[in-house]
């Protein structure tokens, strides 16, 4: 288990810091010039948008995954590492760029609540497909670790992009995360394998 732990808490805070995750709603609140606490609060609604449609995919394929492992008991030891070490090869080998796409500009101006809508309905929209393969492996270890991959993928994807809208409205936003998603397939790709090599040692 503790190897999905791990997998999922880099891959969720990697994906956070995509700038395309935080920037939108950090752009939004220096246009409208909100305070720092409303502009966390709208990043708060935007990710836990973007948390809920990745969980609910998630948690259709974590039962899923559950209910093979029922089945195939003997088989799910190894099925589920094996499918983390082909799917992160295929994103590593897939070449650079995003993986999902990027959130549609919002409109500044405008009611605020429409903005924040907009904010939120652009990253429900975009889902982390990749932390899939996490939450159907889960799903192969019981009902317990996939509500526990999730509990973790959900806190750590809001604080880092609070943190990071936070760092960006004290003028602090010259990171070198720009460059972050034209190297997220590697990243992402060498995370699966890893816990997929993990989850062989661990089983073996």
């Amino acid at each position: 288990m503790l190897e999905l732990l791990t997998g999922t808490f880099l891959l969720s805070l990697l994906h956070a810091a995509i700038p395309n995750h935080w920037a939108p709603a950090l752009a939004v609140a220096r246009a409208e010039r909100w305070s720092l606490r409303r502009a966390v609060g709208v990043t708060a609604v935007a990710g836990l948008a973007h948390v809920l449609s990745t969980v609910g995919i998630g948690l259709a394929l974590g039962l899923l995954g559950w209910r093979l492992s029922a089945r195939f008991e003997q088989a799910a030891a190894w099925v589920a590492p094996t499918l983390l070490i082909v799917i992160g090869l295929a994103y590593a080998l897939s070449g650079a760029g995003h993986t999902h796409p990027d959130p549609q500009p919002v409109e500044s101006r405008g009611p605020r609540r429409r903005v924040v809508l907009g904010l939120a309905a652009t990253m429900f929209l975009a889902p982390c497909l990749e932390i899939q393969t996490f939450f159907l492996t889960a799903g192969t270890r019981g009902p317990f670790v996939l509500a526990l991959l999730m509990g973790l993928y959900l806190l750590t994807t809001l604080t880092a992009m609070c943190t990071l809208v936070s760092l960006g409205y004290h003028g602090l936003h010259r990171l070198p995360l720009a460059d972050l998603a034209q190297h997220e397939r590697q990243l992402t790709g060498a995370v699966l394998v890893l816990v997929g090599v993990a989850g062989f040692f661990v089983h073996g």
